[in-house]
């Protein structure tokens, strides 16, 4: 007689059929991705301010940063972070992209406007539409392939398609104004990189989000993103020595000041990464997504009023079409997850 009216209760609290359940958990997971996208913000800020500090030096240290806090993170929560081997494979594909975008990400945002590269590594959720689409077999809607168009769309207006013909093409290769322009597509694309390395990222710590600890996956990832940092830049400095050439760009004006932004940003980006970990083990891929992209308007904000530049109009155009086209496809597929979830309720409204 009691157990029929504990189901029932306990159906109410859940938010039952007739509403979508909200728990505290899926509160706290926003909390954590709200916070994971201000620090995100305020790591690529200072990693665009420190331009002149060669992006394998900003790396490693980020990595070692990162692995210094999650050891001792893992000590004072006693988490072991041995794993099955069967697990290698997973962590080992999640730690490559993971490096991989970093590296992307690093390199735009010392290349071109802090608030525009944040824009175009939004495009993340698109990729993962259609990954999920390419490998996954998940069902994508026409809408949805409207909308991807339109954000490629937006990223041609970004990079400025008229000094793309003026610049990158013509015959006066050399002037530093097409030097410039080069570099800065160059880095477009490598925030592009970046947004498709978290799409993977993404789709691999949600894969193991069951099977290993979020401090495990962290230790794991930075302790290979340093050591592999760490290897790269011995072996590309001793290489460039031993063939006479100058090797002073790696610790090229770094003095105090720099220093101390080096451990600001490892700070900033280790908090952004254990919180991002944590939610996407918590919460729906998609609202993470949706949420992380709060950092647009912190990186936005600092392009506009500290570096004082302002995005031209086609850019605006292009800026605005890519966020409301990722929030589109965002909403389109939490809205698929709910209905898939919940049937009644939508057949109810």
């Amino acid at each position: 007689m009691n157990s029929p009216r504990k189901a029932v209760v306990s159906t109410q609290s859940t938010g039952g059929e007739g509403q979508i359940p909200f728990t505290k958990s899926r509160k706290f997971g926003i909390l954590l991705v709200t916070l994971s996208a201000t620090s995100y913000g305020l790591s690529a800020t200072a990693v665009s301010i420190e331009k002149d500090i060669a992006t394998p030096l900003v790396v490693g240290s980020r990595f070692l940063g990162a692995f210094i806090c999650t050891a001792i993170a893992c000590l004072i929560n006693k988490v072991d972070v041995r794993i099955p081997s069967s697990n290698w494979g997973l962590l080992g594909i999640r730690s490559a992209f993971g490096l991989l975008s970093f590296v992307c990400g690093t390199f735009a945002f010392q290349n071109m406007p802090v608030g525009e590269a944040t824009v175009l590594i939004s495009m993340a959720p698109v990729f993962v539409a259609i990954f999920s689409a390419c490998f996954l077999g998940e069902f994508i809607s026409c809408g949805v392939v409207l909308l991807i168009i339109l954000s490629v769309a937006g990223i041609v207006l970004i990079v400025d398609p008229d000094t793309l013909v003026s610049e990158f093409l013509n015959s006066s290769s050399s002037s530093p104004n097409s030097v410039s322009y080069k570099l800065n597509l160059i880095a477009a694309f490598a925030a592009l990189g970046q947004a498709v390395s978290k799409a993977v990222s993404y789709i691999f710590i949600k894969r193991s989000s069951n099977k290993i600890h979020f401090l495990t996956m962290i230790f794991w990832y930075a302790l290979f993103g340093f050591l592999t940092t760490f290897i790269f830049t011995l072996t590309s400095f001793l290489s460039l020595r031993a063939a006479g050439k100058d090797t002073s760009w790696l610790l090229n004006k770094v003095d105090s000041r720099d220093y101390a932004f080096l451990v600001l940003i490892s700070i900033l980006g280790f908090t952004s990464q254990i919180t991002l970990t944590k939610a996407t083990q918590m919460i729906n891929t998609t609202i993470v997504s949706l949420v992380r992209n709060g950092d647009i308007l912190v990186t936005m904000l600092f392009q506009i009023f500290y570096f004082h530049i302002v995005p031209c109009w086609l850019q605006i155009i292009g800026i605005v079409i890519m966020v409301v086209s990722t929030l589109l496809i965002l909403a389109s597929k939490e809205r698929e997850r709910i209905i898939a979830k919940h049937p009644r309720c939508f057949r109810i409204c």
